[in-house]
């Protein structure tokens, strides 16, 4: 397939989109669109059917940027989008990555799941939960959506120079994105996707013949996507003033491939689940924020077991010794470089 840089925009663009900082639009629009139309064509008759009754025969596509559309009104959001895994360490680790005490967007001095590994897992106790408001629900869904989105996004997954916001490159010859200069998480977010010439339609399909060719499955939890993301971002590493060329391009555009198939892959899975086999019914909560700190707990619980009986079956027979570890862009010229995750 030709690649020079052209992309057909499918999903129209709320004036607010424009005005979210660009540190949160993981995969600009485009990006999260391709994922979730790839998804809507995996999913189960069960699922179909769950998603229908609760976005009102809308596509997974059309709500994929909500996330984003809705973060100036909701600031706790902001971290929810990412996980600041240091670029030296060797993966994530929920005690340092998803508690920002520090961060200044609210509720971060409370919150110690802050951060996209944690959310997803969380919004998924809430789509499952039968006693959840259907409101919930469906807010549950369209995060989902994106944040399954966002963690595949290898520079959604790595803390240094803000994610690669600070990190200033030349861009296909230009150091000028639109209005703003160019930096290596935006070409990431939408450069690299924007050089394929590819329409969201043909790129859904260039996906489906890549995961017959690549023999791709769905696997894993947020935690593993995390960690293969941060592998890829420490790769595909620029240092300040360096060039996404043709070159980088040729040498990345897999990965892009890899990670928007695997999204999609991984987020059917996830939602063919969730709608498989809802939890136990539980008292309806007061309010939609009592939802989502039940839902944290539970997560957390689910989390800690997880982990405490990987450990014990990594363990040798005869040590009984009990641990526990907590271990841009399409080329638009209004809002590609502004500072986003």
């Amino acid at each position: 397939m030709n690649r020079t840089p052209r992309i057909a925009l499918l999903v129209a663009v709320p004036l607010v989109v424009w005005l979210v900082p660009m540190r949160l639009l993981g995969w600009g629009r485009d990006g999260h669109a391709i994922i979730a139309a790839l998804a809507q064509a995996h999913l189960t008759q069960g699922a179909k059917q769950g998603v229908q009754t609760l976005l009102n025969d809308q596509s997974l596509a059309s709500i994929a940027s909500w996330a984003d559309e809705v973060r100036p009104q909701r600031d706790e959001t902001y971290d929810w989008h990412f996980v600041d895994i240091p670029k030296s360490a060797s993966g994530f680790d929920d005690a340092r990555d998803c508690y920002r005490p520090d961060d200044n967007h609210a509720g971060a001095q409370t919150d110690h799941h802050n951060c996209v590994v944690d959310r997803i897992e969380m919004f998924k106790h809430v789509l499952m939960n039968p006693s959840a408001s259907d409101n919930d629900r469906v807010e549950a869904l369209k995060f989902i959506v994106h944040f399954v989105g966002d963690v595949h996004q290898p520079f959604h997954a790595i803390g240094d120079a803000k994610g690669g916001n600070g990190i200033g490159i030349s861009e296909f010859g230009s150091s000028q994105c639109g209005e703003h200069p160019c930096n290596l998480h935006a070409a990431w977010d939408t450069g690299l996707i924007a050089h394929t010439n590819l329409s969201q339609q043909e790129y859904v399909q260039h996906l489906e013949e890549f995961i017959s060719q690549q023999h791709l499955t769905a696997g894993g939890q947020p935690e593993d996507w995390a960690n293969e993301s941060h592998k890829y971002a420490q790769a595909a590493w620029l240092n300040d003033g360096e060039q996404v060329d043709e070159n980088y391009y040729k040498s990345q555009i897999k990965v892009v491939d890899t990670r928007l198939a695997l999204a999609g892959l991984r987020l059917a899975a996830l939602l063919n689940d969730a709608f498989s086999r809802p939890t136990a019914p539980v008292p309806a909560p007061r309010t939609a924020w009592s939802a989502i700190q039940r839902a944290a707990r539970d997560a957390a619980t689910a989390t800690t077991t997880r982990r405490r009986d990987c450990l014990i079956l990594s363990s040798p027979p005869r040590d009984k010794a009990r641990t526990t570890d907590r271990s841009r862009r399409p080329q638009d010229t209004s809002q590609s470089a502004l500072l986003v995750r």
